[in-house]
């Protein structure tokens, strides 16, 4: 702990062109996850380590599980995270990391200096973006019975009697959500591989298949990219755009975040 009884808060990490923006930062009063506390900065051998106090009686298992604290403050987080990464690459941590001192962080620094460096320098240049796609079900299941022999077929096939047309149309729904499945599979596949020509690495992301009342998401792809290539990726994503939204699949690019998929590993002790 500091004199103060507090601890430092780590938002980041990046090189010494992000300093005077962080100063910048404390000057406009931006809050950080502790709103008490400047945002500022720690440098050792041109590295340097986004900071804020905060006391640690604050991350009580209580207030990590309630969203109403949870929320503003990883918000917070991720302000200042964005903010320093327009001026420099950034090495995110996750929301929480926390250290007992400056002198604490000091070593953790001089320990994984190599580490971090050689992180920040592949990082540079480079932004993560999210490619989500979206299906239109009631489109893709009427183009599948169009497309699919075996289903056309037994739809134009269909018994009159109400009880044997109903379970037939129960075999015939099963096998168009096994054909669904199976094309949303090599749909997301294609579009990763045609996609991954233009990033630098590409990562599948977790994501929560349904909302209510939208249309159901079913892949979530992340690519690191970089900046003087951004061009090139868009061309490429809207070829694929053109190519599968008459089957009821829509991609929604969304970005650029800092690279939180796509950078070092790096752990501290508690």
């Amino acid at each position: 702990m500091n004199n103060e009884g507090n601890a430092i808060y780590l938002y980041c990490l990046a090189r010494e062109e992000s300093i005077p923006v962080i100063g910048e930062l404390a000057r406009q009063g931006l809050s950080g996850v502790d709103e008490r506390y400047p945002v500022s900065s720690l440098e050792r051998d041109g590295l340097v380590a986004v900071i804020g106090e905060t006391t640690l009686v604050e991350f009580h298992e209580g207030n990590l599980r309630s969203l109403d604290w949870l929320a503003p403050r990883a918000w917070r987080h991720e302000q200042v995270v964005e903010a320093v990464m327009r001026v420099s690459p950034v090495l995110p941590v996750k929301f929480g990391t926390i250290f007992e001192s400056r002198t604490n962080l000091a070593d953790f620094l001089s320990r994984h200096a190599e580490t971090i460096s050689c992180g920040l320098d592949a990082l540079r240049g480079k932004t993560e973006w999210t490619v989500k796609g979206y299906l239109d079900e009631d489109m893709a299941r009427l183009r599948i019975s169009e497309e699919t022999p075996e289903i056309s077929s037994r739809l134009a096939q269909l018994p009159v009697t109400p009880g044997a047309r109903y379970l037939a149309q129960k075999k015939i729904d099963a096998l168009i959500a096994a054909e669904l499945d199976s094309w949303s599979g090599q749909a997301k596949r294609a579009i990763h591989e045609a996609l991954a020509d233009a990033a630098a690495k590409t990562a599948e992301l977790n994501f929560s298949p349904r909302s209510e009342g939208t249309e159901p998401l079913v892949f979530n792809l992340g690519f690191l990219v970089p900046d003087d290539g951004m061009r090139n990726f868009c061309l490429k994503l809207d070829g694929q755009r053109r190519l599968y939204g008459e089957h009821g699949l829509r991609l929604e690019l969304h970005g650029p975040w800092p690279p939180h998929h796509f950078c070092t590993s790096l752990t501290h002790p508690a």
